[in-house]
């Protein structure tokens, strides 16, 4: 039977901008004020794809050294400065935006000043108006629960079952697979240098399938609704 998306979902870090390694570095910096050595790589390593709160959380968890109730915040304010005149959309998005026939939102665990400042930043703004955007700040349990994505499937009127999500970590393929939502990963962002590894961990996870270039993207689609 041939399954159209009724929706598809994009991340936001790693999928529509290259803000990985960006994001490393700051909440590095950040952890290096409150005396917790971790360096950019580690952070992605370990976090990619979680929320500021859960990398506080747990360091909370594990440190005699607590860090801040408003360290999301510190950490929000800091990338979106950082973000001015340096992040970059992931190559040919806004190509694969343009000719996309399928209906498409963003669901990000960044929180949404961080989320909107990615998207007006980079110019892609213009695909996703305000009620196509849904961050972690709108639900009490963001990614790996199934909240984020379910949120999205109700907002724009679709069934989960017939959704597709695009994600780039662990985390946001778990989600996926936790909200019953077919999962497609990408592993073209700068920040993965092992892309077979990385693609191998997705799956894993639940990805149904990998790629690494935006301009497979329609290709890719086509094949799920042929399958």
């Amino acid at each position: 039977m041939t399954i159209f998306p009724e929706l598809v979902i994009f991340d936001c870090d790693g999928v529509l901008v290259d803000s990985e390694s960006l994001a490393a570095r700051v909440v590095s910096q950040a952890l290096a004020d409150y005396s917790v050595t971790l360096s950019p790589k580690e952070v992605a390593n370990q976090f990619a794809g979680y929320t500021d709160e859960a990398i506080r959380d747990h360091f909370n968890k594990i440190s005699d050294t607590k860090l801040p109730e408003d360290f999301a915040q510190i950490v929000e304010r800091a990338t979106i400065d950082q973000m001015a005149g340096e992040l970059k959309t992931l190559p040919f998005i806004k190509e694969a935006l343009s000719t996309l026939d399928y209906p498409f939102c963003v669901a990000s665990n960044s929180r949404t000043d961080r989320l909107d400042s990615a998207l007006d930043e980079t110019g892609l703004g213009m695909f996703f108006p305000q009620e196509r955007r849904f961050s972690s700040s709108m639900v009490k349990h963001p990614k790996p629960a199934p909240d984020l994505h379910l949120m999205a499937c109700e907002m724009m009127k679709a069934k989960p079952e017939q959704a597709l999500i695009i994600e780039d970590t662990v985390t946001g393929v778990t989600a996926a697979k936790n909200a019953g939502i077919a999962v497609l990963g990408f592993v073209g962002a700068g920040h993965i240098s092992d892309k077979e590894g990385q693609g191998r961990k997705l799956i894993e996870a639940g990805a149904y399938a990998v790629f690494d270039d935006m301009r497979q993207l329609l290709m890719m689609l086509k094949d799920y609704a042929g399958a």
